[in-house]
């Protein structure tokens, strides 16, 4: 029995390695001082449970590269706090700031991948001298750095605020309310909608100049070959280029779109959309949906990432790669002219080739 502790099932297993029940401990801990530190204003100490290049992800539509970057989350933070008007007299510039901040985990789930290496995610509560101020989740990446467990990443989403509270008037950037109401709240949705539209439209057609100009200038889109994130338009434009060229003729239906906007300028969102997609000589249908998050830039509602994820694809009863064409109103079935007759996917297919569209 020697190193093996035998517990309660956990996922299936009946046996959970001493190595692994340490790690878990040591994560907790530093999930815990995380929060401790923190509130404290011990940001030297705090900073010490990061590794040399995390990265950390608070919502802002930028990723904080290494420690010195992430320094700043803390510091602007703590003035933030410190720059209001704490005597409540109206002296102040600001509204009042909170006397104090305690941040509270709970619900922590921690993956143990390997001996150094795990991942995790927890809730948090944020209190303040005038009582529970914001709530949300945070999402972890953690590794073993010279034999103590670090932060590989974190990324903090605020789920909720208190009307009119530190938070909610902090995350507007204007010290108003963050609440988005009435006729703004129907224009920043219609907003979106449009968005999500001319990108599917800007797909079909293969126009790389208005996708990439849909989405925020410093988007997130991978990370190099030394690990350096990538960002930027020009790294966007270049992956789509890749993946685009290996498929033929799509069509993108879009359907159910659920918005949740976090506040004037700050949004997410659910979206299905019902694909078809010509792959070599195979004609798929895809149901698909889109996990979005949005910013407004400049009075424009822009997207700062979009994951796809995939409910099936498979291909369809009758297959239309091989119709003839359609003649289209002689005809209702064969091959059409679109999106072939497109300037765009003229210019797109001369540039990067890929699977021909268009008329057999």
């Amino acid at each position: 029995m020697s190193g093996t502790l035998v517990v309660a099932p956990t996922h299936g297993r009946s046996r959970v390695e001493a190595w692994e029940i340490d790690a878990r401990e040591q994560v907790r801990d530093l999930v815990a001082s995380y929060n401790a530190l923190g509130d404290r204003g011990r940001f030297d100490d705090l900073l010490a449970l990061f590794a040399p290049d995390a990265t950390m992800d608070v919502g802002d539509g930028r990723t904080y590269v290494g420690v010195d970057e992430i320094r700043t989350i803390f510091t602007e933070t703590r003035d933030s706090v410190r720059g209001g008007d704490h005597a409540g007299d109206g002296t102040g510039d600001k509204p009042p700031g909170p006397e104090y901040l305690q941040h509270h985990a709970s619900t922590h789930v921690i993956t143990v991948d390997g001996p150094e290496s795990a991942t995790g995610q927890a809730y948090f509560t944020v209190m303040t001298d005038a009582g529970v101020d914001h709530w949300g989740r945070y999402q972890d990446a953690y590794r073993v750095v010279d034999g103590r467990w670090r932060f590989a990443s974190r990324r903090v989403r605020v789920d909720g605020t208190t009307p009119d509270g530190w938070a909610d008037r902090r995350l507007s950037g204007d010290g108003e309310p963050t609440r988005t109401t009435g006729p703004e709240r129907l224009l920043a949705e219609a907003d979106i909608r449009q968005l999500v539209a001319r990108y599917a439209v800007a797909t079909d057609r293969r126009d790389l100049d208005a996708i990439v100009a849909l989405f925020v200038p410093d988007v997130r889109v991978g990370r190099g070959s030394s690990g350096e994130p990538v960002v930027g338009r020009d790294a966007l434009r270049e992956n789509l280029a890749g993946q685009l060229a290996a498929i033929g003729v799509t069509i993108l239906n879009v359907g159910t779109h659920q918005i949740d906007l976090a506040g004037p300028d700050d949004a997410t969102g659910h979206v299905y959309c019902k694909a078809e997609v010509q792959d070599g000589d195979r004609w798929i249908h895809q149901a698909i949906r889109y996990d979005d998050r949005y910013r407004r830039v400049d009075g424009e509602w822009l997207f700062v990432r979009r994951i796809h994820r995939l409910f099936y694809g498979a291909e369809v009863g009758t297959n239309p790669v091989g119709l003839p064409p359609a003649d289209w109103p002689n005809n209702h079935d064969g091959w059409g002219t679109i999106p072939a007759d497109d300037e765009t996917w003229q210019a797109f297919r001369a540039e990067h080739g890929g699977t021909p569209g268009g008329s057999p």
